[in-house]
């Protein structure tokens, strides 16, 4: 009785080498031709490869009918288009990548497949090749001295347990030159990234070298989620930029501010463009959500329906400002010095130190949080006190993200706690003061306001609902033993 066993795939990539030959292979009597495939690729890119050199790339297959287009982005994820020319959801995925500048075709890559089967003397079939020779032609200026112009790149698949053809098999491309890869690698690397120098491993400057770089791709990747305009991705995209511009701030004492100070002005200024249009989204979500849970006979007029429909114009309004700001030049420029800063980040020698520090400016965080809660709650009602109380918001939020840099989970945890229940009494406090407005507009189009007088009613209790849990949620975030690091 026959036995089955798992295929076993094996990528090797390098300078264009000899075909495989049976010679000295376990158990390999021939290597028979099995059909071969050419292919021709424009890869369209700024004329200096910013794409590629953020380890994206953009083909289009020269004569290929329907899904002429192949985009992978630098985290893997592929898309694919049709047209004569870039499609727009492709060129939006990668104008960050690229700065917004042109692109153009600047190789042609060129591809010669051959499938070979290496069988034994009983005519089985052993183990499968594929191997491709690749040759990149590069079109108008020259790339620069990183480009490669040919290379090979081969899979093995193993069909029949043999561990020793296996052996044999890398043996043999290894000393042709060839090297294993994942099997999931891009093809080449065609541009070398500058190298700079790295913080030392375990260090304060190590862990906002990694946060301030994570979060900058992050930022890339967000870029063409928001010009498509998908769900959540202005939400998630001025979270990113909280989190960048609020390392930048609370480890200050860390970086030279001549390299930060203006970064993180640019940082807020894109903040606020994208906090109008997300507050149009949420406080509209949350107020038809209200709205949708009326009484049947409160409900008169439809107000979901209502509220929906103005803060849908209001987000639209809002979005298209983003859109505009997305295509400027001081969008491109900030995205540039966000990269440059991530790449190399000017550290003070303070950045040297090791765990002592990070929880120095852990213990900070926590209590300018915990000043600023305090003082907030010691005012009296009104606006004064609101405005304090979205600073204490401000603070928790800050501290979180410190903690999350500084791998201070606990404290990330209990510090979002306070922002979230801080950022419930907010909203109903927004919501209260603009529900009058909302109800005069609903009047004066001929709708019943009744509605918007009991949502209006309802804000108030849920602002000290939130303020009670805020007080709460404090009271477990602000203990001193949550700053100690693992």
């Amino acid at each position: 009785m026959g036995s089955v066993t798992a295929t076993q795939l094996r990528t090797y990539q390098g300078l264009p080498s000899e075909p495989v030959r049976p010679r000295g292979l376990p158990r390999v009597a021939e290597v028979v031709p099995a059909g071969t495939t050419d292919s021709v690729r424009l890869c369209w890119d700024t004329t200096d490869l910013r794409l590629l050199a953020h380890g994206g790339a953009l083909e289009r297959r020269q004569g290929a009918a329907g899904a002429a287009w192949q985009l992978t982005l630098p985290d893997g994820t592929e898309f694919s288009g049709t047209g004569a020319t870039v499609p727009a959801e492709l060129h939006d995925r990668i104008r960050s990548y690229t700065g917004g500048r042109p692109l153009h075709p600047v190789l042609r890559i060129s591809s010669h497949r051959a499938r070979s089967l290496l069988r034994d003397q009983h005519g089985r079939t052993l183990a499968e090749l594929d191997r491709t020779e690749v040759v990149a032609q590069p079109l108008g200026s020259s790339p620069g001295p990183g480009r490669l112009a040919g290379w090979t790149r081969t899979e093995v698949r193993l069909l029949r347990d043999s561990p020793r053809l296996l052996a044999a098999l890398d043996g043999r491309l290894r000393a042709d030159g060839l090297t294993e890869v994942p099997a999931t690698a891009p093809e080449a690397v065609l541009v070398h990234p500058a190298t700079t120098s790295e913080p030392e491993p375990g260090s304060a400057g190590a862990a906002l070298t990694a946060y301030l770089r994570r979060q900058c791709a992050r930022l890339l990747a967000l870029d063409g989620a928001v010009r498509r305009d998908e769900a959540d991705s202005v939400h998630q995209m001025r979270v990113c930029i909280r989190r960048l511009r609020s390392s930048l701030t609370s480890c200050r004492s860390l970086l030279r501010q001549a390299g930060t100070a203006p970064v993180a002005v640019e940082l807020r200024w894109l903040g606020q463009v994208l906090g109008k249009a997300r507050d149009a989204e949420t406080t509209g979500q949350r107020l038809v959500a209200m709205a949708e849970r009326l009484p049947a006979e409160a409900a008169l007029d439809d107000p979901a329906a209502g509220l929906a429909e103005r803060f849908r114009q209001r987000y639209a309004a809002a979005y298209r400002d983003v859109r505009e700001v997305l295509d400027s030049e001081r969008y491109f420029t900030l995205i540039a010095a966000v990269e440059q800063l991530a790449a190399d980040p000017p550290l003070r020698r303070r950045a040297g130190r090791g765990r002592a520090e990070l929880t120095h400016l852990l213990r900070r965080e926590q209590r300018r949080t915990g000043r600023r809660l305090r003082h907030a709650l010691s005012l009296t009602e009104g606006p004064a006190r609101d405005e304090a109380l979205h600073a204490a918001r401000k603070a928790a939020k800050r501290a979180r993200y410190t903690a999350e840099l500084a791998g201070a989970k606990p404290l990330a945890r209990r510090m979002a706690d306070v922002q979230e229940t801080l950022g419930a009494y907010q909203d109903a406090m927004v919501a209260e003061r603009l529900l009058p407005t909302l109800a005069t507009e609903a009047h004066a189009a001929g709708a019943n306001s009744f509605a918007y007088g009991l949502l209006y009613a309802a804000q108030r209790p849920l602002a000290q609902a939130g303020l009670a849990a805020a007080q709460a949620a404090w009271r477990r975030a602000g203990k001193r033993k949550l700053c100690r690091l693992p």
